[in-house]
């Protein structure tokens, strides 16, 4: 057994989980934010109650 290509493939996979799980840290942050912005858009519209309550119709 290879004891340098064997800690080579060992810090290889280390270093494939650290990124895996730092571009998911990202990925989550940025879906959070996303959230949050939405929430404060839809906390900021307008609502009109009585738009859609009737339907004319010319016939």
């Amino acid at each position: 057994m290879d004891i340098g290509r064997l800690s080579m493939g060992m810090s290889n996979v280390a270093l494939s989980t650290a990124v895996s799980l730092a571009v998911t840290k990202l990925q989550m942050n940025s879906m959070n934010e996303m959230a949050v912005n939405m929430q404060d858009m839809m906390s900021n519209m307008a609502v009109n109650p009585n738009v859609g309550t009737k339907i004319d119709v010319v016939g």
